[in-house]
């Protein structure tokens, strides 16, 4: 998600011994491979899709039997009072970084990720645009990941954060916004809040059910196409002329998308349909000898096909949808 800031720190603190002891419950086996196969990346999930051990970003999220075992962890989750997205541990081996990247598909547009610090050394860096951190044990982090970011372990030790993905209510953002201008204010942060482990506290966590529909909208659909149609207009290093010509095929493709969409909806027969407009608009848009860069340097081209494309239809959860409607 954009953010005003690379960081923001957020004023909390957590119980790091507490964390460890949760955390060091897990066996190697049950550790997953980053989806990326990325070297030194693992994860394990807290929050996905079913409750089960996948990477999916999109239907019902439930807990996993990890999260489960883990009464602090749930209570760390539970207290921000947000609903929640897939979320992990996430591992990062030492030696081993998170290659540069832009987070670009659509769980990303409108998600954030809360990253809290549990096993970490003071070489273990997070770089985000032109800046990095170091993110101490207990801390808790937000970041701009629509800015190109990585991170590098130095040291030997294996980093583990736990992750929360979410879309934020305005009452997470009023205070991210507080802690931004304070920051700036007066060079550091505000001071943190701790929150305790309470054995045997139960929590409640909200977690996401409608994250994406079977076919997305006609609005959203031309929201998100034209957040991409600005930042190519607002890159002064494009050529106007090519931006033009390929934010004119952008727009044709909302316009086709909506009547599509007014005729079929979510029914089953429109399916062939929204896939043939979608294949159809990637060949026009691929066989453009040209492309222009959204503000990130990211290719607009690109964006637009890992942002809307993948996501303008959704067959695989819309059994899930209907379950979820009918009770």
């Amino acid at each position: 998600m954009k953010m005003d800031s690379e960081f923001v720190k957020l004023p909390l603190t957590f119980d790091v011994d507490r964390m460890m002891q949760e955390t060091s419950q897990f066996e190697e086996g049950v550790w997953q491979p980053h989806p990326g196969r990325h070297a030194g990346n693992s994860a394990l999930p807290l929050i996905s899709y079913g409750g089960l051990d996948n990477d999916d970003f999109s239907g019902p999220m439930q807990e996993t039997p990890h999260l489960q075992k883990c009464e602090y962890i749930r209570q760390i989750t539970a207290n921000f009072g947000e609903v929640l997205g897939r979320s992990r541990l996430m591992r990062l081996a030492g030696g081993s970084e998170v290659p540069i990247h832009v987070d670009a598909i659509y769980h990303w547009h409108r998600h954030v990720r809360i990253h809290i610090p549990i096993v970490t050394n003071d070489q273990v860096i997070f770089h985000c645009g032109t800046r990095e951190v170091n993110m101490q044990a207990g801390e808790c982090w937000l970041f701009d990941s629509w800015r190109n970011h990585k991170v590098v372990n130095h040291s030997e030790e294996t980093r583990i954060h736990l992750v929360l993905d979410t879309s934020g209510s305005s009452r997470f953002w009023d205070i991210v916004e507080n802690t931004l201008a304070y920051y700036r204010n007066n060079g550091d942060y505000p001071s943190p809040q701790l929150l305790d482990y309470m054995p045997g506290k139960q929590a409640s966590i909200l977690l996401e059910k409608y994250n994406i529909t079977p076919v997305l909208s006609p609005g959203e659909v031309e929201g998100l196409v034209e957040d991409i149609i600005y930042e190519m207009r607002d890159n002064q290093a494009n050529d106007a002329i090519k931006v033009e010509a390929l934010a004119k095929q952008m727009l044709r493709f909302c316009k086709d998308w909506r009547m599509l969409y007014s005729l079929f909806g979510y029914e089953e027969k429109g399916i062939p349909q929204y896939l043939s407009l979608l294949k159809n608009t990637k060949q026009t848009l691929s066989k453009m000898p040209f492309d222009v860069q959204v503000k990130n340097g990211q290719l607009s081209k690109t964006i637009l096909f890992a942002r809307v494309f993948t996501a303008a239809i959704s067959p695989v959860v819309r059994q899930d949808f209907a379950q979820a409607l009918n009770g």
